[in-house]
């Protein structure tokens, strides 16, 4: 049965929130990215991605995370990850990206100032599901190479576990090109 994901989104004592709902995927990846340029745009650089109620994720999805959260580092901000327990923070970590922003399995270490979250927090009744967004399939295939190259520049290993992936989606990004030049 296929369960249905999203992100839900919303401020949080002073930080942009954003929740998984279901799971991280090539699909949910056009919004992540809108929500953390839209958040840019708006003076917010310091976000959190909360992982509680994430079934799981897909290779775009985490190399879309390492490329916001170079974004972010840019612009003088971070993205921290919480509740990334189990699963999912094995998947993280085995990709490298704990080096890239912070994995937390609980969320312990996110300060406020001087001050840390007063506990756990039930971020569901702050945040709203933020709709989907259309895609072109030019648009996907260019969303998924930016997020391979990232996670195979993380690591060696990396870069020969998605070879192949970024070679599929050179090709799809520069078919339009190839296929308007022919037909001038």
């Amino acid at each position: 049965m296929n369960t249905p994901s999203g992100i839900s989104t919303g401020t949080l004592y002073g930080l942009a929130w954003l929740t998984v709902e279901g799971r991280g995927s090539f699909q949910n990846s056009p919004e992540l990215k809108d929500l953390v340029r839209e958040g840019l745009s708006q003076g917010r650089s310091r976000m959190v991605l909360d992982l509680q109620r994430c079934s799981g994720m897909d290779s775009t999805f985490m190399g879309m995370l390492s490329c916001l959260a170079g974004k972010l580092e840019t612009a003088g901000g971070s993205l921290h990850v919480v509740n990334a327990a189990g699963k999912n923070a094995d998947l993280l970590r085995g990709l490298g990206l704990d080096e890239v922003f912070i994995v937390e399995e609980g969320m312990a270490l996110i300060e406020l100032g001087a001050a840390a979250l007063p506990g756990p927090v039930e971020v569901g009744q702050a945040l709203a599901m933020v709709p989907k967004s259309p895609c072109t399939p030019q648009n996907q295939a260019e969303i998924c190479l930016e997020a391979h190259e990232a996670l195979s520049q993380l690591l060696p290993l990396n870069a020969d576990k998605f070879r192949d992936v970024v070679a599929l989606m050179r090709q799809k990004t520069l078919a339009p090109e190839v296929t308007s030049k022919a037909s001038h």
